[in-house]
Formats: structure tokens, sequence, C-alpha cells
């Protein structure tokens, strides 16, 4: 059974209108967590859209086409009451329990620890304790989204082409 999804968790509160504004659908992990689903077109789209072309800091996997774009960060300002809000970018690739994951986790634009590149570490980043018997990963639930709906994204495939990105 594969496990693959692609998104942003997010600590704390967030504007629902400016969030919808964004096209993201939140889904609420509890513990003041949110992960939106985005997709490499939804994000190439909205770094094209905000006239932006840096990456955000921090190191690249090998073996994963990892979300880069700056205007992830420059969304999650926007959609957060606080100017630099605490977030993970993260992505899994798993098939029959053999595959890759990575994290970095972000105060605003900056990268908030240089270390950490595993989902569960960004997530402790982001206050999760694990309960007893599971990992950080496990305690938020993420081992019940296989993958996650991205049909809200599809649109930005063919925005991607109208663009030329």
């Amino acid at each position: 059974m594969s496990h693959a999804i692609t998104g942003v968790i997010l600590k704390g509160r967030f504007s629902p209108e400016v969030v919808q504004s964004f096209d993201l659908r939140p889904i609420d992990l509890g513990f003041d967590l949110t992960l939106f689903a985005m997709t490499h077109y939804y994000t190439a789209c909205w770094q094209a859209k905000l006239g932006l072309d840096a990456e955000l800091p921090g190191e690249k996997p090998q073996d994963l086409i990892f979300l880069r774009e700056m205007a992830i960060a420059h969304i999650m300002i926007a959609i957060a009451p606080d100017p630099a809000p605490m977030f993970a970018v993260i992505e899994t690739d798993y098939f029959g329990g053999a595959g890759s994951q990575w994290a970095l986790v972000y105060r605003g634009k900056q990268l908030a620890d240089t270390h950490v590149t595993q989902i569960s570490p960004a997530l402790q980043i982001l206050g999760i304790q694990c309960q007893e018997g599971l990992d950080e990963f496990d305690t938020v639930g993420l081992s019940q989204y296989r993958s996650l709906p991205l049909d809200h994204l599809d649109q930005y495939i063919d925005l991607a082409d109208e663009l030329g990105i």
C-alpha cells in the first residue's frame, strides 16, 4: 500500500476567507495543526502569480521532488495572523514500506532548524509530543492519509501550461 502526501502543516490559527482565496482546503490534525495539500503545479503557479523567483532555504532531498517555492511562505504569512507563522513543508513517498519522507520547518521565511529533515522531528518543533506507543507522525494521524484530496488543485495543471511553467 502506498503513502504519498505533499503539503504544508501550519501551527496555529488562520483566516478561512484568506485560505479560500488561495484555493486551499484545511485538514484539521488537532493539536492546533492544520494540513494543506499542495502540488508542484499549485506552488509554481502561485510563485508566478506573486512574482517571486526565490526558493525557501534548506537542504534538498536526493530522492524526492520537494516543494521549495517561496510562495509557500507568502501564503502561510497571508493566511495566519502571526507575521512569522510556524509551518512545516512535508512529503512522503512510500510503497510497500519502502520509500522516503522529507520535512523542513519554517518560521515565516526562515528555516527554523537546519538539522530537521524528517516529519516526526518537524512535528516536535511544531509542539507535538508523541502519545504512548506512537511517534509524532502517528500521534497527529498522518498515517491515516495515504494520499490527500487534490481534485480542487487540478486547475493548476492547466494554468501552469498557460503560464509556461
